[in-house]
This record gives C-alpha cells, structure tokens and sequence, in this order.
C-alpha cells in the first residue's frame, strides 16, 4: 500500500512539473516579442501620414510612413494606442497585418479642455470656460500680438486698442470692469504652461498650441488672487510619444495702411470757415502773420487752386514736393492745398514674419524648438517707428520609466520698438492741428540743392534724435511627474522669470524753416529748439514660481473621482531707475556722461511675495450627475499682517440630462443637454502698490539751496485704516450646453452675476489742516450681471467630396452697477446706484430761432438782446465772450424753470442734465463662417460691438473745438452768418454757428460733467456713436495635394492670403478720420485740447504667406 501511495504522489509530482513546464513555455513563448505591421487610413480608406501609433501606457511606439504603414514590435495580446491630429484616439488588440480606421473628431464633447492645474474633458465642465480656436485665430495671420489677435474670439472677453501704437498694449477685461481700486484695474491672469505672465504679447503665436479663458470663480479660484478677474490660459507645443520628427517653416508678408484718415475741404472753404468763427468771436482771421479773409489772400488761393486742377492730382492736393515762390507762398502766406494723408502716411507699411520649428521624439525624450522673428513698419511715410520681435521656444520632456517623467521649458522674446524722439506735441496732434495749408508740406531748397522742411512734422520728423525702448523676457524652468501609484501622481514644477527694460530717447535741435512766421523769397533756416537731453530708463522684474499638487484619479461602478491639493510660491521684484540729463556735450555722441547738467532723476523698488494652498474635488456618476468642490488659502504680502491669509471655496455642479436611460430615443436630435451652475469667492490682491503703508511722499523745495544743492521735504504720512482687508469678489454662474445632430452644432449659453465687495473707496472729506487725505476704508462694492451665448456648427458633407464648413456666432452683454460707495453723490464721480460707464448731458433741442430773442432797453436806457418770453436762458452756460444768440445750440428745460442748468450737480438735484449715453462696450459679437474643400480653404471673421457712446471734445467731431486752426469735410454743414443775418436758421443743419474753443472745461464742475462749454457742453446731439461691425479677417488659402509633395518628401505645403480689417459694415466715425475702436488722443491736454482721435489709427493690412511641413 504505502508503495502504491508513494508511487500515485510521483505521478503526481510528474504531472504537476509537466504542467509547470508546460505554462512556462507558454509564457516564454507569449513573451516573446513579435512584429506588428499595420496600416493606419481614414474613413475614405486614404493613408494618414504621420500618425501615432504607441503600446498603451508605455513609450514604445512609432509612426506611420508615407503610404500610412507601421512596424511595431510588441508582445501578444497587447493595446495598442493610435492617433492622428483632428481624428479620434483609438485603442485596438495588436495582430498581424492590421488595418486601423481613425474618424474625424467632430465629437466637441470628447475634447480635453486645460483648467487649472490640469486637464478635463469638455464633457464633464461645471465652470464656465471657453476654447479657442488656435488654428482659425492665430495662424495664417499678419497680427503678431496674441492679445490682440484674440478680439472677439471669445464671449466675455473685451479687448480695446486705445491706439494702433506698434508698441502699445490693449486693455483686456473678462465679464467688464470687476472693481474701482487701482484706477479699475481688472486684468485677467494669463499662465503660460502653469506660470503666470504678465503679457500675452511676449509669446510667439505660432507656439501656442491651445487657449482656455476661465470666466467665473469656480474655474478661477484655484489660482488664488490674481486670478480675481479671470484667467487666460495658455500651453504651449511640445512633440507627443512616438512623433516623428518634423520640421515646420512657415511666413508671412503683409503690407498695412491707416484703418481711417480725417479729410479736407478745399483751402477757400477752409479759409470761409475759419474767417467766419474769427467774426462771430470778434477777432481778426489772423493765423502766424497771414490774415486769410482779405481779399488778396483769398485771390491767391483761388488762382492756386485753378492751377492744381490741370496738375492732374487726386482731389486737386499737392503731393510732397519742392515750393515755388509767388505760387505756393509770399510774404503773405501760404496758399497751396497739400494731401496730407497722403504725403505723411504710407500704405504699404512693410511688415514681415518667419517661424521654424523642429518637434519629434529621441528615444524617450520629446522636443519641440522654435525660432521666430517680426518686423513690423509704423505708417509714418518719414522716419517710420519700427518694432522688430525674436522669439525661442525650447520644450523638452523625458520618460525616464514608467513612473517617472521630467522636462524642461525655456523661452525668450526680445523686442526693440524704435522711434524718432519728436520734441513738443505728438506726431499725430501736429499732423492734423492746422488746415491742408498751413503745413506747409513741401519743402524748400537752397541754391546748393540742399532741402529744408517746414515747422511741421515732416521736418521734426527727419531733424529728430533716437529713441527706443528694448524689453527682453526670458522664462525657464523644469518639472517633474511621478506615477506614485495607479491614479496617483505628484506634478512639481518651478519657473524663474526674468524681464529687463531699456528706454533711451535723444532730443536734438531741429534745423528747419520756421513756417511760423512769414518771409520772403530768401527763407533761412535754423534749430527751433536749442537745448539737448538725454532720458534713459532701466528696469529688471524677477519672479520666481514653485507649483507642488497631488492628484488622485480613480473609478468604481460607475463612480469617478479627481482629487488635487497642492501649494505654490510665488515671489517677485521690481526696480527701474530713470534718469534725464541736459547739455549734450557733442551733437553725435548720445552718452549720458557726455553731458553738462543734471536735470531729474525717478526710483522704484516694489517687491512682492504669496502663497497658496488649494485643493479640488471632481466628481461624477456615469458622466451624469457632476461635482467639483475647490478651496484655496492664499498669504499675500500686499495686505497688513494681521490679514494676509484669507480662504476662499467655490463649488458647482452639472447635470448631464442626455445620459439619463429616459433621453436615449431623442439623442439623435439633442445629443448633448447639461445644465450646470457654480458659486464662488476669490480674493483680489491688484488693489495698488503700498496701500496698507503709511507712506510720505518725497519733493524738492524750488525757493531753498541754490541750483545744485535744493532742499527737499516729506510730506504728512498718508492715512491708513487698521481695519483694511481684502476685497472680495464672488461669482454666480448659470448654464446651459446644447449639442444638436451628433453634435454637429452646439450651443451655450452662460448667465453670471459677480460682486466685488469691500472695495477701496475714500473715506469721509478731513478738514485740510491735516495736511493728508482720507485714508481709503473697506466701502465700495460693484455688481456686475451679464450674460454669454455661444453657437457652433461644423459638419462634412460627403456626398459633396468631403466639403466641411463652419460658422460660429457669440454674443455677449453685462451691466456693471455701483452699490455701495461713500460720496457726495456728484453725477460724474462714483455713487451708489450708478452705472458705470454713464454719461451725463444735456437733451439737445435744436437752434435757435431769431424768434427767440427780443431786444429791450434795459436800465441804463440801451437796447439789450434777451430772451423772448417762455424761452428758457442759457446765460448760466456762457463763458467769456460767447453769448448765445440764433444759430446757436439750444438745451431742452427738464425741469421747466425756466434756465438750463445742472441744479446742485447731484443724483438729487441735477437741473437739467439726463443720461445721455453710456461708454461701456454693449452687445458684443463676432461671427465666423468657413469651409474646407479638397485643398482650398476660406475663412471670415466679423466682429463688432452693438452699442457704445462716447462723449469726446474732439475736433473731429465738432468744429474747431480746439481753436481756429482746422475744419474738415465732415463739418462743412453749417450755419452761416449769412442764414442768421437772414433769419433761416436750418434746423436739419449738422452743426451750429462757428465759434472756436468748444473744448475744455465750461462752468461746471468736472464732477459734474465732461468737458465742453460754448455750443458743445455735453450733449446728446454730438455724443459719438462708436458701435460697429467690421470683416476683421478673411484668409484664403490652398494646400497642395499630397501627391505632388511626397514626391519631394514634403508632409504638407499650403499658400494663402489674409486681409486684417478689410472692411467696415457698420462704422459711424469714419466720417470724423478716425477708428471706433481707439480711445485717445495725442498732445497736451490730448482730451481737453480737443485731440481726441488724434493718435496712432489701427491698421488694414494685406498679406500672404507659405507653410511648409517636412
């Protein structure tokens, strides 16, 4: 028996070693690699080239050559991962010979959407946050500003150009103005791959490879303080696994001219007009010596202009060209008719843009490298301002294992913006200051053959020093990825930001002809101004970032789980030094130590530090019910220590009704229907520099010390309040997502209200004995409501050879409202209830009639001019020695006492003046339509905003408002003195009497109204419509067949043509010369001098350009 037994356990033995053996060959043998070949195609079965193909979850991969084949190496059984820029992923079993088809990705919802500290897909957001179309706004473009580029791209985000400066930034606000501190200061956060930046326009466009604009607090709170306005968030290019390595070159050659030009009336229509105004004002039409009523002067420009016209010039004006004595000028003025536009602006200012860029993958470590450069020409046809941009982008990552994974970013911009140093006014000002005559814009020449320029800006221009302003921004940092565990990863990273400013400008005599006082025959010339100076500034900003997040992902029937906390730092530095010397010791040596005197000097120092602990829950069941919790700890050093730390939560939730069992049967209509709102508070640190120190400021007493060695003064500590704190701003967000017939179209549709509470306003008037302000108390609070509508259609017809087209339309509006504010209620100051952006003014009522004055002896037993009974007195408004008579401009009485006034100029009592107009942009919108068709390509954008007024004392709009120098073509209907002399006053006429002046100041308070006095106190009548719509871009391009580029072993080659602000359909300032999206004007008292509009115009520009991709 125990033989047997021993015998049966060695069989035993045997079978189980048999089956051991045998499972370990087996295993051998699955082990051991084999090799895949394969085929990647599209759904019409043509070959994807370039596509990736990667076993699942590891780094082993390839792509697809050019008849779309791979070989892979891989062991049996395994997944492998494929995909293809604008085609969905696919995950497949590996076997031999397999063919893969990708479909295009018209799935909007399986779209990965970057927020903060992370990824999510479009499906499941809670937030409002909207994508940008990278490819169809910022490629293909002349515009090598982001910001700017990014216009009307995105509902609820404004971008406004105060001027077309080369060199100047646009303002940008997410949802309107978020609070009063700081001068209104609402700039969003932009974060550029995890970093903050201060200016979108340091970036290169064609490095960006995607664009999130986070919008309520929800989606914002997890960056803390600074992102109290919103977030712009940017990431760059870098090369994905297993790409192969490609070489991308691409250009662009444009050519631009002014978007708008104010235009001229003939020099005798000029000269009528400016005669006129000196007559109703009592002063002789005398202009630098020239007095241009006379008979002789008027003879002179008559026989001028008889003489251009068989010249054969457009309109009749001179080009730029040498003067001739006894035609274009005597002892007694000048008489020619110049085309100003013409001869001071290009248009064709050369622009130019280049970009290569190398991207693939070495062993386990991806790259992507860039360099860029842009040259960009101002418009100025005598020495033009000029920006020069270059740009490098190093992106590196490496897969050391499967749980470790580290990279590097580097990137710098240096940009040179360099300009003639033009002493007194502004280019632009002078420009347009005096009329088409009084240039004059020809120059003279001396019997060697030498040229001299006028006291114009072509003679400033060409005589000016040189300046220019140099700003370098580097950033570098690096950041690791750990796989700790399955779903668990820790993400660190810190960046070092460097950026270094350099102004220089040189002033330098001007050796020109004084065209301001009349000569002979024998004109001299000389330096108009004699003194010399040198302004140089240098700043350098430091910034150092550290992030550290944990993240957790993870899933259990049905239930899905995003867990994130971390902690960041983030410390910077400011310094700039400025400083100005006089007396250059040689005209051509531009060195600050080369001078002879001191003359002023300026230093800033601010440094600033904060910390952040933040966390997020993201949770949702089956993709239906959805919830996302964040919470941040922020320390700032801006604030008193004793509340430096503030908490901050937001949460919100979604709803996704199109996954309920019960929707299936309509889901072949309504693909996609989600409901979602949040709830947040953030805090907002932007509140100015120094505002909880008591600071003295610092002066020089000009009556003690001699000239080197002034005394100087502090002045009494300003007041702080021990009780300041943060402001705060909380949002509430409600919104809907649509997405119809496969969700070939989609719509959203946001609604919002944001308060900032506890905003810095003045505290209560102090008796000025104290010799210090108020100090500013925790009292303002600002609402903002408002509301956003997205809608997007795509879809490829097949039937029509794979025609794909696309339109998008956004519209958005919001209304910000004072709640709280401590003032004494003055209507243009801040008070609670009011509007922002309001403005106030009277009703216009029309002329006055002849009728409605009457002339009586007065007291003193002379006739005196008064009001006819029952018309209402405007004596209240008048100002020097303008008294209203027929022809002038008469206000409604809204009040009925028988005067236009403005009461006490309070919310309570303010006479006469109503709201007339509100500058606020209103009903913003943009729409983009497209298609895409067997290579060629087209694409239209359109934006505009549906309502803005603008009330602006410009000389543009009302007729020599600054003085009598100029009037436009524009202006020519009015009421003459004959028609007054005559009783038939026009009441269809555009403008009033002529009298010059209007601009500045009348006799009321600023704080109770803008600017304006005479015939053009602010009113309805001359408010400034500025709304618009324009074609902001159509691109036009073709790629050429692959068939064609294999052969030279070219991925993709693509030629196109692009026009920026090609055309305006609704535009009411084009008639005034200048653009209704600029803010500004140039020169002294550039509001109250009646400059407004006189600045750098946008530009239209024209281009075309080459891609090409090996």
């Amino acid at each position: 028996m125990m033989n047997k037994h021993k015998e049966n356990g060695f069989r035993s033995l045997l079978m189980t070693f048999a089956v051991f053996a045998m499972s370990l060959v087996s295993i051998a043998a699955m082990a051991e690699p084999i090799t895949i070949v394969g085929k990647v195609v599209d759904a019409n079965g043509e070959p994807l080239i370039g596509a990736s193909v990667a076993e699942a979850g590891t780094s082993n991969g390839t792509i697809t050559d050019m008849d779309g084949a791979f070989m892979l190496n891989v062991e049996k059984n395994v997944t492998l991962h494929v995909s293809y820029v604008g085609y969905k992923d696919l995950e497949v079993r590996a076997h031999k010979d397999m063919v893969v088809m990708l479909r295009e990705d018209t799935q909007v919802l399986d779209e990965v959407v970057a927020i903060g500290y992370g990824t999510q897909k479009k499906a499941n957001l809670t937030g409002a946050v909207t994508t940008v179309d990278v490819s169809k706004t910022l490629e293909s473009k002349s515009e090598s500003d982001v910001t700017k580029a990014l216009q009307g791209a995105v509902p609820g985000l404004t971008i406004t150009n105060a001027t077309g400066d080369l060199d100047a930034d646009p303002t940008v606000v997410i949802r309107g103005i978020g609070t009063l501190s700081n001068s209104g200061t609402s700039t969003p956060l932009y974060v550029v791959d995890g970093v903050p930046m201060e200016n979108l326009g340091y970036l290169n466009p064609n490095d960006i490879e995607s664009i999130s604009v986070l919008k309520d607090a929800s989606s914002t709170a997890i960056y803390g303080t600074r992102a109290a306005f919103g977030v712009v968030l940017v990431t760059t290019k870098t090369a994905k696994t297993a790409e192969k390595v490609s070489v991308t070159y691409n250009n662009n050659f444009a050519w631009s001219r002014a978007s708008a030009m104010p235009e001229y009336p003939t020099v005798l229509e000029q000269v009528k007009a400016m005669t006129m105004a000196n007559d109703n004002a009592g002063v002789a039409s005398e202009l630098f010596g020239m007095y241009i009523n006379t008979d002789e002067f008027i003879a002179k420009a008559t026989a001028w202009q008889e003489w251009a016209a068989t010249q054969g010039w457009k309109n009749g004006k001179s080009p730029y060209r040498e003067m001739v004595y006894g035609l274009d000028w005597d002892e007694k003025g000048f008489y020619a008719d110049w085309d100003v536009a013409g001869i001071m602006f290009n248009n064709a200012a050369p622009s130019q843009n280049h970009n290569l860029s190398v991207s693939g993958n070495s062993g386990k470590t991806n790259y992507y490298m860039s360099l860029g450069y842009n040259h960009q020409q101002g418009i100025m046809n005598f020495n033009p301002d000029k920006m020069d941009k270059f740009n490098a982008t190093i992106n590196l990552s490496t897969k050391v294992n499967k749980w470790l994974e580290i990279g590097g970013r580097f990137n710098m911009q240096h940009r040179t913006y360099s300009y003639p140093e033009v002493r007194g006014q502004g280019t632009y000002q002078y420009v347009w200051r005096w009329g088409s005559f009084f240039g004059p814009y020809g120059y003279f020449e001396d019997e060697n053959g030498h040229q001299f320029d006028g006291r114009q800006m072509i003679g400033f221009r060409k005589a000016a020093g040189d300046a220019y302003r140099k700003r370098m921004n580097l950033r570098a940092g690096g950041f690791i990825k750990l796989n700790l565990a399955k779903g668990l990863t820790f993400n660190g990273d810190y960046t070092f930001t460097y950026r270094a400013g350099r102004y220089k400008a040189v002033g330098l005599p001007e050796d020109i002809v004084n065209t301001w006082s009349l000569f002979g025959e024998n004109f001299a010339h000389g330096p108009i101004n004699t003194s010399t100076y040198i302004e140089t500034e240098n700043s350098h900003y430091y910034n150092h970032v550290a992030n550290m997040y944990f993240n957790y992902n993870g899933s259990w029937k049905g239930h899905n789980l995003n867990v994130m906390v971390g902690a960041n730092i983030d410390k910077d530095e400011y310094e700039k030094l400025y400083y100005e010397r006089h007396d250059l010791l040689s005209s051509d040596k531009h060195e600050m130590h080369l001078t002879g005197s001191d003359y002023d000097y300026s230093h800033s120092h601010p440094h600033n530090g904060s910390v952040g602990i933040f966390g997020r829950i993201n949770y949702d069941y089956k993709g239906i019910y959805l919830l996302e919790f964040s919470a941040r700890g922020d320390a700032s050093s801006k604030f008193p220590s004793h509340s430096q730390w503030a908490f901050f939560p937001s949460g919100s939730v979604g709803y996704r009704l199109s996954e309920e069992p019960y929707f299936q049967e309509a889901k072949n209509y309504v693909s996609n229907l989600k409901v979602r709102a949040s709830y947040g508070t953030i805090g907002n640190q932007e509140i100015g520099s120094y505002m909880f120190l008591e600071t003295m400021d610092k002066g020089q007493v000009s009556w003690l010390g001699d000239t080197d060695s002034k005394y100087y003064y502090f002045g009494t500590p300003k007041l702080v309040s021990p009780t300041l704190t943060w402001e705060t701003i909380a949002t509430a967000n409600v919104g809907i997502d649509l997405g119809f017939f496969n969700n070939d179209l989609n719509i959203n549709f946001d609604w919002y209200q944001r308060d900032t509470k506890d905003m810095l306003a003045p505290g209560a008037a102090l008796p000025q004995v104290l010799g210090t302000s108020a100090p500013y108390m925790n009292a303002g609070s600002l609402r903002t409501r408002g509301w956003e509508l997205n809608i997007d259609w795509r879809h490829v017809f097949h039937d029509a050879g794979d025609l794909a087209v696309h339109a998008n339309f956004n519209l958005a509006d919001y209304k910000a409202t004072i709640m709280d504010w401590d003032s004494n209620n003055l209507v243009n100051t801040n008070y609670a209830g009011k509007e922002y952006g309001e403005i106030w003014g009277f009703e216009t009522k029309g002329y006055f009639e002849s009728s409605d004055f009457k002339t009586i002896i007065n007291d003193k037993g002379k006739e005196e001019v008064v009001y006819a009974d029952g018309v209402p007195s405007q004596k209240g408004l008048e100002s020097g020695d303008f008294k209203y008579g027929p022809g002038d401009i008469q206000f409604v009485d809204q009040n009925g006492d028988g005067k236009i006034d403005w009461g006490d100029g309070t919310v309570e009592d303010h006479g006469d003046l109503v709201k007339i107009g509100n500058s606020t942009p209103r009903f913003q919108y943009s729409f983009r339509l497209g298609a895409e068709w067997k290579g060629l390509d087209i694409d239209l954008f359109f934006q505009g905003v549906g309502k803005r007024d603008m009330w602006t004392q410009s000389a543009f709009v009302m007729p020599m408002t600054r003085g009598v120098d100029a009037i436009y073509a524009s202006q020519m209907d009015y009421i003459t003195n004959d028609e007054v002399a005559a009783g038939t006053i026009r009441q269809d006429a555009d403008y009033p009497r002529l009298y010059g002046g209007g601009a500045g100041q009348g006799n009321a308070s600023s704080s109770i109204m803008d600017g304006g006095k005479f015939n053009f106190y602010p009113q309805d009548k001359y408010l400034v419509n500025m709304a618009y719509l324009r074609l902001k871009n159509l691109t036009v391009g073709y790629t050429l067949p692959q068939k064609w580029t294999r052969k030279a072993t070219i991925e993709k080659v693509r030629i196109y043509a692009s026009f920026n602000n090609l055309a305006d359909l609704i535009n009411h300032t084009a008639k005034f010369g200048f653009d209704p999206e600029t803010s500004t004007g140039r020169g002294t008292g550039s509001y109250g001098n009646g400059t407004y509009g006189r600045t750098e115009p946008l530009y239209r520009s024209y281009s075309f350009g080459l891609q090409v991709t090996l």
